[in-house]
């Protein structure tokens, strides 16, 4: 069976850098699972192929499209159903992804076959052998983790919880080939390396503490450096929503880099009260190649830290910034706007980051369906468009300003804090004219796409 792999192009603010861009790992899951198993399977990144889809369709022929994609994707995924249907109703679609996960009825008005809403894969190649009609393939009923349609009506099959040890060493010869295109800033060609599902967090704003039914799974360190010491790149981001979650497995981490010789830059995701009680840890990291932490230090306030569940203080935000810049870490911290925030707020929120050795991205309070807090703020959002959803948008009336002048002061915030790290060494290679081009780039690729998709 041939099956066609397609990753979404960008939505957002973010396709007009190309200062941030991942490798598609999800995608090269899929390539390995599929093509260890007899199928034929091709790669479609629409983030760079720029062909139409009707045209990729009656080139590659598929017998079965797989789509992935995030909440902010969830219309471009439906309108690639309405298009694949109408050039082949025989081309049985499978939908997946991290909010195919958590919000799959989103999708119950699509034209897809199929929704997978699990971590894992085990039960993606049952559903597959079951399409071909492999003999021996289970019946839909028995297949975990799916949406299917039965009667006209959707039928939903119970989750099970995965681990991230069952998962094929990714096939990444789509990375290779395009290896230079994928970067986090001045890390250039950088690798993912998917070593958990879920977070052992329980913070009320986040998306993925709820996949993999909320059970936090990792794979053993052994099993991490393997695939680490096996990848042709000077920089590896692993994606776990939170690395820094035990002092023994951490410690057998740099165990295992160091006993392999393994040389490589890291980026990490990291809590601020890990860091900051585990100081002589952070060093250790340091030395085998830690080099930059995505930690949420979130806010400026105590009160506003507790309001987010987040378990963590202005005093452990403090303390993880000193021993992050000490030991030369870029300390990328992440912080929340509100809507209850002042001016003046916001003011004394571009002087507190300003004064601290970080490199902060900000972003907007956003009640993400699929997270704690949606229910308690769907009453209230100004629209639930999920392309909105996307961390930059304001959906809740602020108290003390219109939306428009919310925006600005958020945009004000974030121009200035970019305009004081401007010459940070992060931003080596952030070329000013090539940027222009690519914004320009990214227009007429919209533009020709509207027309042709």
């Amino acid at each position: 069976m041939k099956i066609l792999l397609i990753k979404p192009e960008t939505v957002g603010i973010f396709s007009f850098t190309y200062l941030v861009e991942h490798e598609a790992l999800e995608m090269e899951y899929l390539y390995t699972l599929f093509t260890s198993h007899g199928h034929e399977a091709v790669i479609y990144d629409r983030r760079y192929d720029l062909m139409p889809l009707k045209k990729k369709l009656k080139r590659e022929k598929p017998d079965a499209v797989c789509i992935t994609g995030y909440i902010t994707q969830q219309k471009l995924m439906i309108r690639y159903c309405d298009i694949i249907k109408k050039y082949d109703p025989a081309i049985k679609i499978i939908l997946g992804g991290s909010n195919v996960e958590i919000n799959y009825a989103n999708y119950f008005d699509s034209k897809a076959d199929f929704l997978y809403h699990l971590s894992g894969l085990e039960n993606m190649l049952r559903l597959i052998d079951h399409i071909d009609g492999k003999e021996g393939a289970p019946e839909l009923k028995d297949i975990k983790g799916i949406c299917y349609r039965e009667d006209g009506e959707w039928k939903v099959t119970p989750k099970v919880i995965e681990s991230p040890e069952d998962l094929p060493i990714p096939d990444r010869s789509y990375f290779y080939r395009n290896k230079n295109r994928f970067r986090y800033l001045c890390f250039k060609p950088l690798a993912l390396v998917k070593n958990s599902f879920s977070c052992p967090g329980n913070c009320n704003f986040c998306f993925c503490t709820n996949r993999n039914s909320g059970k936090y799974s990792c794979r053993s360190a052994q099993s991490l450096v393997d695939e680490i010491a096996s990848l042709d790149v000077p920089a590896v981001h692993i994606t776990d929503d939170n690395f820094l979650t035990d002092a023994r497995y951490l410690r057998e981490f740099i165990r295992l880099l160091k006993e392999r010789g393994v040389h490589k830059k890291y980026l990490i995701y990291g809590r601020a009260d890990f860091i900051a009680h585990n100081e002589e840890l952070i060093k250790e990291l340091a030395e085998v190649g830690l080099a930059l932490v995505m930690v949420g230090l979130e806010a400026n306030k105590d009160d506003e830290l507790d309001s987010y569940n987040k378990h963590t203080t202005l005093s452990e935000n403090e303390e993880c910034i000193r021993i992050l810049s000490e030991n030369r870490i870029y300390c990328a911290g992440l912080f929340i706007v509100h809507q209850k925030m002042t001016k003046q707020d916001f003011k004394d929120l571009y002087k507190w980051i300003a004064a601290r050795d970080i490199i902060p991205t900000v972003s907007i309070f956003t009640p993400m369906q699929g997270t704690a807090i949606y229910r308690e703020y769907e009453k209230d959002m100004i629209t639930k468009d999920v392309t909105k959803q996307d961390l930059f948008h304001c959906l809740l009336k602020p108290d003390h300003m219109s939306v428009w002048r919310f925006t600005i002061e958020y945009y004000k915030l974030s121009l200035k804090l970019g305009w004081k790290n401007r010459r940070s060494s992060l931003y080596a290679d952030n070329e000013y004219a090539k940027g222009v081009l690519y914004i320009l780039k990214v227009l007429l690729i919209k533009l020709r796409r509207a027309i042709v998709l």
